[in-house]
């Protein structure tokens, strides 16, 4: 096919299509048409996290914590404080001296790193149990609030910060209202000063299904 056949082939496509979109409103299409679709978002991880039942149990989680964390600060500090103090006094120590101060320094510091690690190793752990049990209960609830509210789809919107919806008017988001309906039919609330509801590390939008 030359070039000139090619353009006036899509020529002659572009110039079908409105006459077939007319023909099928009056036909085929007039039956969809008639049916309107009702469309909902929602931010399946807020959701969860908005629940009464998660911001409980993640502020009780940070209160458990809140011993752990303030002893790895105190470490911390210690070792912040003791590298220094080696900076400071390098000159006036003897190679011995200097030696063994630096070892401990090292030991301290591996003690830190380990301390650190099962902190955040057990943490998340702990707090991606209460996200994934909440997500579990979450989830079916989903399916029967939409089917009871009309919606003929429901899309994950995601976060401003990584959308999977380009654009949705916000007047069609059921996030909160999803929380609320979890709420009212479980019935745990939040503890007061609930921590700010960010999904914990490794967190999924929907719930892993046996």
């Amino acid at each position: 096919m030359t070039l000139m056949k090619w353009f006036s082939t899509i020529a002659i496509g572009f110039v079908l299509i409105p006459a077939l979109a007319q023909g099928q409103t009056a036909g085929t299409l007039a039956p969809a048409q008639a049916s309107l679709v009702k469309v909902a978002t929602v931010n399946f991880s807020a959701a969860v996290l908005a629940t009464g039942e998660a911001r409980h149990d993640l502020a009780a989680l940070q209160s458990k914590y809140a011993p752990r964390e303030a002893e790895l600060q105190r470490l911390n500090d210690a070792v912040e404080a003791q590298k220094k103090q080696l900076s400071a006094a390098e000159n006036q120590l003897s190679d011995s001296e200097r030696n063994n101060k630096a070892e401990d320094l090292s030991n301290k510091e591996k003690q830190l790193q380990r301390e650190a690690e099962d902190f955040r190793n057990d943490s998340q752990s702990d707090s991606q149990k209460v996200f994934q049990r909440v997500a579990q209960r979450l989830y079916p609830l989903l399916q029967d609030y939409s089917r009871q509210h009309g919606y003929s789809l429901v899309v994950e919107r995601g976060s401003d910060a990584n959308p999977i919806v380009w654009y949705a008017d916000n007047g069609i988001d059921i996030t909160e209202l999803v929380a609320k309906a979890y709420d009212a039919k479980f019935g745990k609330t939040a503890l007061p000063d609930s921590p700010a509801t960010t999904a914990p590390s490794g967190s999924s939008k929907t719930p892993h299904r046996d």
